[in-house]
């Protein structure tokens, strides 16, 4: 090449990155309109970036300007801007690509495995956590009772939005199962546990409130607590030494309350999910001396509790001013039903109530006396004692099968909480076998943030009704932790 050619060549290289350069300088990226916000900065930015996109201003599949760029133009920290983007994720709103940046989600996301499909798929279910339904009380026996019922008529109206005195005896009763001498006057009756934890979190705690939840824990608050500007700091559990998961570290807790400033705590006293894990007595103990202590409200869901032998008290007893109690028959014996129970303190009652009413202005009175019905004739200890033994059954098929593995389940426990050996990556190995006609949850599913699962999997018992059916699926889960380093990715730290 001639001198004169490579004069040229440098020239227009120089113009080039000159042009590229005035592009990038002179270039707008999106900048949130924090003008009249109020309340935590980095909840301020996620309701920009939710009101941007609903406005068309953020469109779907739109990069977001990198968090170091962002925090620079609103002279705001970096953290600041990562616990956005991490809400806005919690959100659905955004998605986080390594090594590529945030982006808007696409319009349409695919359905959460989670969410119950109208029609069988032909996939063997081991994800949901259903708990038999095949063997709940006859429907049809159920609403001919119902349809004889004296004053039939009044259920057919509108009805305080606490429920009917008779519906919260009922609810009453059923804390009762739960190591709770509950109040009828201080139950309400729900639409269910999750719309439960929505009133409970809504009653009991205010926006930008910090609550401490287990660092693996039910999935329905991980969605319900963010959509309601509460931010969730997870706490390690205990662990024994077999490495099995045990109650939530009360020293973990403390410091979370102490340091993070946490004003509440989402706890599973029984059959924890997903670990399985049920508290002794002593580990109730020490939390409730950490939640007193640091004045912590306690909101504690226990869906599985008649299926436990032991008889333990409830945070509800135990810190009768400081807790709000969930109870619900959807895992027992009617989920169709939608009917679940809150008990709270006297001081919180007019809150709960207002609540419900602004939401769904009352449960149902007519499936709430039908499920009074089952509970009043004795139908749901009959039901409980059919699918216990129904549960043992599979329980032992799973641990005979998974036996070479840490599978933390009992065999009053309505699934199984699976360590993955050496590097087994949680979502390649659920993306398997849901292609091979299985659904399991990786731990991603149970996480407060993750950039990827921890190495477990839940595997639930009940919600396939044919036991060679369930059995195959156990077979099958086997068989691909045999063949565990198709699934091995080092990713580095989990985050």
């Amino acid at each position: 090449m001639s001198a004169k050619s490579i004069q040229f060549r440098f020239r227009q290289n120089c113009l080039w990155l000159f042009i590229k350069n005035v592009s990038i300088v002179t270039m707008t990226i999106w900048i949130p309109n924090l003008g009249s916000a109020s309340g935590p900065i980095y909840l301020a930015i996620a309701d920009a970036i939710e009101t941007d996109i609903g406005a068309g201003v953020l469109k779907h599949g739109e990069k977001l300007p990198p968090q170091r760029e962002l925090a620079y133009q609103l002279g705001v920290t970096l953290g600041t801007i990562t616990r956005a983007y991490r809400e806005a994720e919690r959100r659905r709103l955004l998605r986080g690509e390594t090594g590529r940046g945030t982006f808007v989600v696409p319009e349409s996301q695919p359905i959460s495995p989670l969410v119950p499909k109208e029609e069988a798929s032909g996939n063997i279910d081991l994800a949901c956590s259903f708990a038999y339904p095949h063997l709940n009380p006859d429907l049809g026996h159920g609403l001919t009772r119902l349809a004889r019922t004296p004053g039939i008529e009044r259920l057919n109206g509108f009805v305080p939005s606490e429920g009917l005195r008779t519906h919260r005896e009922t609810g009453a009763y059923l804390f009762s199962q739960f190591g709770l001498d509950a109040d009828p006057d201080q139950v309400a009756v729900t639409c269910g546990a999750q719309h439960g934890i929505q009133v409970l979190l809504q009653a009991l705690f205010k926006p930008g409130d910090s609550i401490a939840v287990d660092a693996f824990t039910y999935p329905s608050i991980l969605n319900s607590a963010p959509h309601l500007g509460l931010r969730l700091v997870p706490v390690s559990a205990a662990r024994n030494a077999a490495g099995e998961f045990l109650s939530m570290d009360p020293d973990a807790l403390e410091k979370a309350a102490s340091q993070d400033g946490v004003k509440g705590v989402f706890l599973m006293p029984n059959m924890q999910n997903p670990t399985t894990h049920t508290m002794t007595l002593d580990e109730r103990r020490a939390l409730a001396e950490v939640a007193c202590k640091y004045g912590l409200t306690i909101i504690e869901d226990d869906p599985y509790t008649p299926f436990i032998s032991e008889s333990l008290p409830s945070f509800g007893a135990l810190v009768p001013e400081q807790t709000g109690s969930i109870a619900s028959i959807s895992k027992l014996i009617s989920p169709g039903s939608r009917i679940g129970f809150v008990h709270v303190p006297a001081k919180n009652g007019t809150a709960v109530r207002n609540l419900i009413g602004e939401s769904t202005w009352m449960a149902s009175p007519i499936t709430a006396e039908l499920i009074s019905g089952w509970i009043r004739d004795g139908s749901l200890f009959k039901v409980i004692e059919k699918k216990c033994w129904a549960n043992r059954v599979r329980f032992e098929y799973a641990l005979e099968k998974l036996s070479g593995y840490s599978f933390q389940s009992g065999q009053n426990k309505v699934f199984g909480w699976l360590t993955l050996p050496g590097q087994t990556d949680g979502d390649a190995l659920e993306a398997s076998l849901r292609h091979q006609g299985v659904g399991v949850l990786a731990a991603r599913h149970f996480q407060v943030h993750a950039a990827r699962s921890a190495p477990h999997v839940r595997l639930t018992f009940g919600s396939v009704q044919d036991d060679r059916k369930f059995q195959t699926a156990i077979d099958l889960v086997a068989s691909m932790l045999n063949r565990e380093a198709l699934f091995q990715v080092d990713h580095g730290p989990v985050g």
